[in-house]
This record gives structure tokens, C-alpha cells and sequence, in this order.
């Protein structure tokens, strides 16, 4: 098996209504991630054959539900908009379909083999709750095929990640100190200081001056004076010393 890293194109349109298009960019794996809300205005193009995930918001841990499932003829949009009426639990969509030449498309057999790998790779995530009841049966294909398919796994976990996604729980030792992917992060507490003592002239600190002094601290004091070691400081005034 090849995992080569995705370079992932996002469009976004200026009518925030229209879905979100993702594509990897060296693949030939076309995406869309698309709201429930506006599922009745995804094109008919999107009436090919591929698969889908239907998506739960993540909750405030980070695991999220999901559902796999696989569209023949007629499509796609045909099945997503069944899909408004038969589970109330997505929040979104996210399709995929072969996209590098429009003469061409998945077959049932290839769509129903990644919908299987999907199934597979989500049900070992940490993150994931499927809510298919069976993993569903994919047929065999030749070694061929299944290499070439077998690359869409990478970008689609990547689109996942990006929309907020993760498919495992994050590292202890994570800079967000695990959990969620996105947390609010409140800043450390700084360690209390003593206020330094302020001179009854208002002239800033007195390194003369000693705030509830002991025997031992007056002593060490009077001797630094004494022999001309004891540091000075610069009041408010630059020409002054204090």
C-alpha cells in the first residue's frame, strides 16, 4: 500500500448557502462537504456513482458519530437527499467521487469496496461512533484497482481532520493538553512578586530601605553601606539618585 501526503484545493463560495468543494489535488478523489441545511441545492452533477459519510458534531470531548454508505444509480444527490428524510442525526455531508475525467466514474463495485474500507478505517478511530448496524460487503477486486482506491483513504482522513474531525484522541502531551481539537486555552497565572517598597518621597524602590526587617537583615544592610558595596538604584528623577 502507497500513502502519499494530499495537497487539498478548498473552494469556497461567496454564497456561504453553496457547499464547501474539496479535492486532492495529485487525485483523482473529487470531495464536497455539504451542510444538511442546504442539501436540496447540490447540483446534479453530484448524481454519480461514490460513496459518503454523514457526520454528527463532534461533542465537547472530541468523538463524533458518523454513517458510511455507498450511491449507485442514480447518484449521489439522489441518495444524500433520501438520506434528509431517513436519519435526523447528520449535521453534514461529505461525498466523494472519481472526478479526473467526467466521461468516467466509480463503478458499484469500486464504490462499494471503498464504502467497505471506510467502514473499516473508521470503526478502529478512537474518535469514531459508527452508526451503521453491519460492516457493509464489499466485493473483490484486482490488486490493481485496489491500490488505485486505496489512496483515497489519506485525503479523505485529511478533510476530516480539516472540517474538525479527528479520528484519534489527541496525545496527553499535545500542545492543547490533549482532548479536543480546538479548546479554549487560558493563560498560566503569573507567580506572585512582592511589591517593592516605595520610599514615603515617592522616589520608586529604596535599596536603603527594608520592609519588615530582621536583626540579621539590618546588620547585613549597615555593613554593605558601610563598606560602599550596596547597589544604587535611579529614582524618578534621572538626575537624582536615591
Amino acid at each position: 500500500m502507497r500513502f502519499a501526503p494530499s495537497q487539498l484545493v478548498v473552494s469556497l463560495s461567496y454564497d456561504l448557502n453553496n457547499p464547501m468543494k474539496i479535492r486532492a489535488k495529485h487525485k483523482v478523489a473529487g470531495m464536497l462537504l455539504l451542510d444538511r441545511d442546504h442539501a436540496n441545492r447540490l447540483e446534479k452533477g453530484w448524481n454519480v456513482p461514490g460513496v459518503y459519510l454523514l457526520l454528527d458534531r463532534p461533542n465537547a470531548e472530541g468523538r463524533w458519530g458518523a454513517y458510511v454508505g455507498k450511491a449507485t444509480i442514480p447518484g449521489l444527490r439522489h441518495r444524500v437527499l433520501q438520506q434528509l428524510k431517513d436519519r435526523a442525526h447528520w449535521y453534514r455531508a461529505l461525498l466523494i467521487r472519481y472526478e479526473s475525467n467526467e466521461d468516467e466514474t466509480l463503478n458499484s463495485s469500486e464504490a462499494g469496496w471503498l464504502e467497505g474500507r471506510l467502514y473499516d478505517h473508521l470503526s478502529k478511530a478512537g474518535q469514531v461512533d459508527l452508526h451503521n448496524r453491519n460492516r457493509p460487503q464489499d466485493p473483490t477486486l484486482s490488486d490493481d484497482d485496489e491500490t488505485s482506491l486505496i489512496d483515497y483513504l489519506l485525503p479523505i482522513e485529511s478533510v476530516l481532520r480539516l472540517i474538525g474531525h479527528t479520528l484519534y484522541p489527541r496525545p496527553v502531551g499535545a500542545p492543547d493538553g490533549g482532548g479536543p481539537l480546538i479548546k479554549m486555552i487560558k493563560p498560566e497565572p503569573k507567580p506572585d512578586k512582592p511589591a517593592p517598597y516605595v520610599s514615603p518621597l515617592g522616589l520608586g524602590p529604596n535599596p536603603y530601605l527594608l520592609r519588615n526587617p530582621t536583626p540579621e537583615a539590618v546588620r547585613e544592610k549597615i555593613a554593605l553601606i558601610m563598606a560602599g558595596k550596596h547597589p544604587r538604584v535611579m529614582g524618578k528623577d534621572p538626575g537624582r539618585r536615591v
